[in-house]
Parts: C-alpha cells; sequence; structure tokens
C-alpha cells in the first residue's frame, strides 16, 4: 500500500457531480474545487473513476509509478490526436522515449530558441503598440499570434496551414472524456487539423536542424524507430501548442483582473519569471491527467481499490488551500514552496515544459518593458473544454509605457 496510517480506512465518497456536464465546464474552479473539498479521493459513481482531488495526494501519486500507472485511464480508447507513446507509457519504455524529446529540448537548443523567441515577441508587442494604447483580444492577436509562429518554426513546420493547429489542439483536450455531442464537434473540428499534423510530420518535410529533423536523426542513429520519430513528434505538437497559448492568454487576463500585480511586476521584473509560475498555478492549462490502480493502494486515508481507473485533478490542486495561502489570489511575489502541479510532477513532468516556459517568460519581460496598463475592455469569454482551461477571447487596452 501507498500509506500506512494507523487511522481508520475509509471508502472514497461517491459524488454526483459530473465533472463533464456543461455547468461544470463553464465553472471548472467552482466545480472542481467542491470535488476537492469532499476528500482528497472521491468516486465519481457516473463515470466509475476516482478523481485525486488535492496536491499532497496528487503528488504523492505521481511519485509512485509502480502503483499508479500511466498505461491507462478513465474513457481511453485509442486515437489520432493522441499517440500512446510517452503519454501512455511506463518505464522503461517512458524513459526511452522522453529521453529523445530532451535530447532535442536540450539546453543549448533551448538557449538558440530563446534569442529567437525574443525578438519575435519585442517586434509583436511593438507592432502592436505603435500607434498608442491598443485595443486587442489577447487569445488571437497575442498569445496565438505568437506561439502560432515561433513554436511551429522551432518545429520545422511550413508557414502554410499552420492555422490548423488551433483546430487540432482544441480536439486534443477534448479526447479524454465521454462521448457527447460537444466531444464529438471538438473531435470533427480538429480533422482538418490532425490530417494536416499527419502530413507535416513526415521525416522528408523536416527543415535540416528542426526539432522535427532531431527526432528523426535520432532514428538512423537507431536509438528510436522511423515511427517512433513520428509519434513524438505528434505528441510535442498536442502537447505543445493548445496549452502553451490558453496559459499565456489566461495570464494577461490575471494582470487585468489585478492591475496593483502588473505595477507591481512593472517596479520589480525581476519578478517574471516567479510571475508566470503563479499565473499557471492559478489558472493551470490542463485540468486533469490519468492513470490507473495497479494494486490496491491508501492515498490520504482514502481506499482506492486495484484496477480502479483515476484522473489526477490538477486544476483543483492549483487552488488547494492546504498547500496555498490565499489559493485564490494572485499573487507575482507568491512564496510556491513546493512549487505547482501545473506541468505535471514525477517521471511524466511535461517534456516540453521548458519551451512553454520560454516561451511565456519571454513576451512577459517584452510586455513588462512596453506597457503601463493592461485594462479589460469587456467581459472575457472562456473556453469550454473537457480536459484544457483557457479562453476564447481575453479583450484588453494595452496601454505603452513611456520609454
Amino acid at each position: 500500500m501507498t500509506e500506512t496510517v494507523a487511522d481508520t480506512v475509509i471508502e472514497a465518497p461517491e459524488t454526483d457531480y459530473d465533472p463533464f456536464a456543461l455547468e461544470s465546464l463553464q465553472n471548472v474552479h467552482e466545480m472542481d474545487g467542491r470535488c476537492r473539498e469532499l476528500a482528497p479521493v472521491v468516486y465519481v459513481k457516473k463515470y466509475d473513476y476516482y478523481a485525486i482531488t488535492r496536491y499532497a495526494e496528487i503528488k504523492k501519486a505521481l511519485r509512485d509509478p509502480r502503483t499508479f500507472s500511466s498505461t491507462s485511464r478513465p474513457f481511453y480508447a485509442p486515437s489520432p490526436f493522441r499517440p500512446r507513446i510517452l503519454i501512455l507509457e511506463d518505464p522503461p519504455e517512458h524513459n526511452r522515449s522522453k529521453g529523445a524529446v530532451l535530447k532535442v529540448l536540450n539546453e543549448e537548443n533551448l538557449q538558440r530558441m530563446e534569442a529567437y523567441f525574443k525578438d519575435w515577441a519585442e517586434q509583436l508587442v511593438d507592432r502592436l503598440l505603435a500607434d498608442g494604447p491598443v485595443e486587442i483580444d489577447a487569445f488571437r492577436e497575442l498569445s496565438v499570434a505568437f506561439v502560432l509562429k515561433v513554436f511551429p518554426d522551432v518545429l520545422g513546420l511550413p508557414e502554410e496551414g499552420r492555422e490548423a493547429l488551433l483546430k487540432f489542439g482544441d480536439a486534443v483536450f477534448n479526447v479524454f472524456g465521454p462521448d457527447s455531442e460537444l466531444q464529438r464537434q471538438k473531435l470533427a473540428r480538429g480533422a482538418e487539423g490532425q490530417e494536416w499534423v499527419e502530413a507535416n510530420t513526415a521525416k522528408e518535410l523536416q527543415a535540416e536542424g528542426s526539432i522535427g529533423w532531431m527526432l528523426y536523426q535520432q532514428a538512423e542513429e537507431g536509438k528510436i524507430t522511423e515511427t517512433e520519430a513520428q509519434q513524438i513528434l505528434k505528441s510535442i505538437f498536442a502537447a505543445g501548442f493548445d496549452t502553451t497559448t490558453a496559459s499565456i492568454a489566461s495570464m494577461i487576463r490575471a494582470f487585468a483582473d489585478n492591475p496593483g500585480e502588473w505595477q507591481k511586476l512593472r517596479e520589480n521584473p525581476e519578478l517574471v519569471d516567479n510571475a508566470w509560475e503563479e499565473a499557471i498555478r492559478y489558472y493551470p492549462a490542463s485540468r486533469y491527467g490519468g492513470r490507473w490502480a495497479k494494486k490496491e493502494t491508501v492515498l490520504g486515508g482514502v481506499r482506492i481499490p486495484e484496477g480502479a481507473k483515476i484522473l489526477t485533478m490538477w486544476l483543483g490542486a492549483g487552488r488547494d488551500g492546504r498547500q496555498y495561502e490565499n489559493p485564490d489570489e494572485f499573487h507575482v511575489d507568491r512564496e510556491m514552496k513546493g512549487g505547482h502541479l501545473s506541468f505535471g510532477f514525477g517521471i511524466h513532468t511535461c517534456a516540453g515544459q521548458g519551451v512553454a516556459r520560454l516561451e511565456a517568460r519571454t513576451l512577459l519581460r517584452a510586455l513588462v518593458e512596453r506597457v503601463e496598463r493592461i485594462e479589460l475592455v469587456g467581459e472575457p469569454v472562456q473556453a469550454v473544454n473537457y480536459q484544457a482551461f483557457g479562453h476564447e477571447k481575453v479583450p484588453v487596452r494595452l496601454t505603452p509605457a513611456r520609454r
């Protein structure tokens, strides 16, 4: 068992809460928060799975892949949007796949990316502010405009057709959930993006020096197969686009809602890295992950039976008051002891988090240097999505700083 405790072990309380109902998807922080306060582990009766809801228990589970395996999860079915490689692997297979990713996303390559990202971030913000204060949709005109340029560039993708990645990314994060009209619509819209991704991950189309080219070089060296190289590249697409655009736009909303924190950051720009970590704790781009119990275990005093399918609720854990003081408040100078779980934890910590952090921090620095105020000029529109949290629209006014 994962825990040895003297206290009485209890059965997971059952809940009629439906995490995939429209009401829940439109109010995920409130609804997942209610589930978190019910117990550290709850049984979601409607879908026959267990939800681990609190920070400490999720972190403990993710330290123990021998009990909590990644090879299955609730609602899993084979999907062209989510290859099995990486996300649905345990060691030793996972070690080989993740090693291939980390080799191409190494420190040397990240340093090269940083200079490129910085140049484009500054160009984008300068262009937006060229005529003074400007009203924009921070999702489309800032976050997507930036990520849709720099991320596909480092992957070696062609310019034409990149908009398809928006549909692909949206579909990716609606695969792991129950069949519904919403899911069917998302996957149907994502088919165009999926076709574009399939076509552009072929070996012969990878630009020399790109991430895709480097992965296929590993295949030529016999470290992975060509099929694995393509599947890993597709997985990088799946994990690296939608969540990054969502988290950057959510970060802008957090600053628009908390103008005092923006001024604090401008006065203390050394807090940029910490401010980004706080933003992704406050608004995690990924709502949950999945596991299954290889044996009966106890977590947080709650019994989880052998074979149980499990969701690990990252978003609710980001507002867990047992871990964070005033968790529903956004503070750029928060001392985040223990960090957050928004990139996962343990062996399955997001392999591309270095790129995501680099993109977000680079853009944030460009904004801090150039923007005096960020103000909402309309109501943000939250995206309706099973697994990702983000916005379809974040209408803001950017007022340039005197330089």
